[in-house]
């Protein structure tokens, strides 16, 4: 019998799952705030009827973030957006928590004069408070995670109050909430500084794998030139069944892709784009259905990511220029097809053999797992460098801000068999080496004791970001999470 404040329906459905099916959840009540109020309201109940709460936004999230037994909230009818003129940045743009990325680019695109936000995600398809909750991180090296963009946000707190965080308030509580995995509050809206739209040259070439990551000075020089890189691997793409050698990792190519800003005009049209993000789109769709189609043959892996690999490089090496957004949503997000994403976060050595060398040790050991029969990878693996940041719980952090980070990033089918078990080698090596950390929102909890590792190298952000958690949440209503809970309690009590 519970209490209900008038305002607060649930919705109809009790089911929830994300977006590629993996998480299946039937909480109390589901709740899809339109307004300011709606989501006061929520919180509200949630005290009344001593419930707990999460959040979610696109549902992107591949763990169990969202996961809750009481209230789950949903956050994509908040999608106001307003722009605002500024003393200090010039002008700024304030988002509800669910709004998209692509709308935000279009309001501020659309805007005179025309704008731009200076760190965004590969998709566009992802909501701004899924985004700033998990730390998820932008194309570009010097603009750091999207939530170094922010100016600052307003949080529904677990007494139903509207707190303001920002820089100027207090730098302590920004930096929590500027990566806080929904542990301080249901996020209501956030500011973003933006600036003036420009240009980026985008530039795609293919060289030898081994080869070329044997000179760790070819990235450094790369990044040096660049406005961001990001390295892509096609699993066993030099794949050749007639050589009496099929499998052979010397043949193997990857693409590199670099920005550059520019005054040059654009290359085509907003028609010419979406024209050519429908193609995409298609494309993702038949590659996916090639994959799904021989998972239970793992041994054809290498001859459909080779065919893959040589359909996408028909016209050799591009070079294009795009509008800021366009160049980093390079790639059109197609829904249906569904993936399994692992990232993996390591500082980089000042001469970058560290990249190289994890790289292209991905690459040896995938062949490893080859000779084995096992297929784990049959999407792609790639790796950006960003730099660091002050938010306390990003994957990223560092005193240091001229310190850079190596995000490495794994693409497989929903399904694939022996994903986990190649994760698991890779990220042992790299939790081992480098004290790398695993991406918020996306897979990690399989890792085996990665929760008592995180509690460790963790530790100390930690300590500093429950003095804020506590204030704001004394009675945990937003921490209902096991994961989170398991690799806070170690750190608190120890």
């Amino acid at each position: 019998n519970c209490l209900v404040i008038r305002s607060v329906k649930p919705i109809e459905n009790k089911t929830w799952e994300n977006w590629n099916g993996a998480i299946h959840i039937s909480p109390d009540a589901i709740f899809e705030p339109s307004t300011l109020e709606d989501l006061i309201d929520v919180v509200k109940l949630a005290k009344i009827n001593n419930k707990t709460i999460r959040h979610a936004a696109q549902g992107h999230a591949e763990n169990s973030l969202s996961v809750t037994e009481h209230y789950l909230v949903i956050v994509t009818n908040l999608n106001k957006i307003t722009v605002q003129k500024h003393l200090k940045y010039g002008w700024t743009v304030t988002a509800e928590a669910g709004t998209s990325l692509s709308k935000l680019d279009k309001t501020l695109r659309n805007h005179d004069p025309p704008l731009t936000l200076d760190s965004e995600t590969l998709y566009d398809t992802f909501r701004v408070s899924g985004v700033i909750a998990t730390g998820s991180h932008g194309a570009k090296t010097s603009s750091g995670i999207m939530s170094d963009q922010l100016c600052s946000m307003k949080i529904v707190t677990s007494s139903g109050e509207i707190c303001e965080f920002s820089e100027e308030i207090n730098k302590l509580e920004f930096s929590a909430a500027k990566v806080n995995l929904g542990l301080l509050g249901t996020i209501y809206s956030l500011t973003f500084r933006v600036q003036p739209m420009y240009n980026l040259r985008m530039t795609d070439i293919y060289v030898p794998a081994i080869k070329w990551l044997n000179d760790p000075q070819n990235i450094k020089k790369l990044l040096e030139s660049s406005d961001g890189i990001t390295i892509a691997y096609w699993p066993f793409n030099g794949f050749n069944q007639s050589d009496p050698n099929p499998l052979d990792p010397n043949r193997d190519r990857i693409a590199i892709k670099n920005w550059v800003r520019t005054d040059e005009p654009v290359s085509f049209t907003q028609q010419q784009l979406e024209q050519s993000h429908e193609t995409q789109k298609q494309g993702v769709i038949q590659q996916y259905e090639l994959i799904t189609s021989h998972l239970q043959n793992p041994e054809t892996t290498p001859n459909v990511t080779a065919t893959i690999w040589n359909s996408v490089i028909i016209n050799g090496n591009t070079s294009s220029v795009f509008q800021a957004p366009d160049a980093i949503h390079y790639v059109a997000s197609e829904e249906s097809a569904k993936f399994d994403f692992v990232e993996i976060s390591f500082k980089v050595d000042p001469d970058f053999s560290n990249v190289a060398s994890e790289f292209s040790h991905v690459i040896k050991t995938l062949y490893e797992f080859a000779k084995k029969g096992k297929f784990p990878l049959n999407y792609i693996a790639d790796l950006r460098i960003i730099k660091s940041t002050e938010a306390l719980l990003s994957t990223t952090f560092n005193n240091d801000p001229n310190a850079l980070y190596c995000q490495m990033d794994f693409v497989s089918v929903t399904g694939t068999p022996n994903l986990e078990e190649f994760i698991q080698v890779i990220a042992q090596r790299l939790f081992e080496k480098y004290t790398a950390k695993p991406h918020w929102g996306k897979r990690w909890e399989f890792i085996p004791n990665v929760k008592a590792y995180l509690s460790n190298v963790l530790s100390d952000q930690i300590k500093q970001f429950e003095k804020v958690r506590a204030k704001y949440d004394p009675g945990k209503m937003f921490f209902d999470n096991e994961s989170l809970q398991d690799i806070f309690s170690h750190t608190s009590s120890s």
